[in-house]
């Protein structure tokens, strides 16, 4: 169940491709990725024991996440025998994937370059993200998806182009040529 002013990810962290540690030395194996949110409850994936540079993953994960959040993180990891170590990590903004009109459950897919601690590129990451539906009908933007003459009190067919009259909503939808 979602709270009142929050929305469900379905977030999957799909793989990784070329992903290095300090000085160019290829991974070889141990990583894993870090989800941090605006609130303290962190997920981590489980970790790639056997793809060294080209990690893949494949888990899903259910995001809470506030409306007014403007980004996620996604810290990938590296374990090694000299420890713990931050391969790179990337803000991903929730504008990616709400700034236009997707219905309800649209389904993402997403690819990010990682960047090191000093902000070189290290790797790329590639995710799924899905905005999840909830039991209020609530959809992307935070209100109902659709509209209605009914539910407006607009008549269509009252304005005219050109005369300046300001009635009604007007909706997009993106297609392809």
């Amino acid at each position: 169940m979602t709270k009142p002013n929050s929305r469900i990810l379905e977030l999957t962290i799909i793989s990784g491709e070329s992903l290095t540690l300090a000085a160019n030395r290829r991974i070889k194996k141990n990583t894993y990725v870090i989800i941090k949110t605006e609130s303290t409850n962190n997920q981590i994936s489980n970790m790639d024991t056997e793809n060294g540079p080209y990690p893949i993953w494949g888990q899903k994960f259910n995001v809470n996440m506030p409306m007014h959040a403007t980004f996620f993180t996604l810290e990938v990891r590296c374990k090694n025998s000299y420890g713990d170590h931050a391969v790179g990590s990337v803000k991903v903004p929730v504008s990616d994937f709400t700034r236009w009109y997707f219905p309800v459950d649209y389904l993402h897919f997403l690819s990010y370059r990682l960047r090191d601690r000093y902000g070189e590129r290290n790797g790329i990451i590639n995710l799924s993200v899905k905005v999840k539906s909830s039991d209020e009908g609530v959809g992307v933007g935070g209100g109902s998806m659709g509209c209605s003459s009914a539910a407006t009190g607009w008549k269509y067919g009252e304005g005219r182009m050109g005369q300046g009259v300001a009635q009604g909503v007007v909706v997009g939808v993106p297609y392809r040529h």
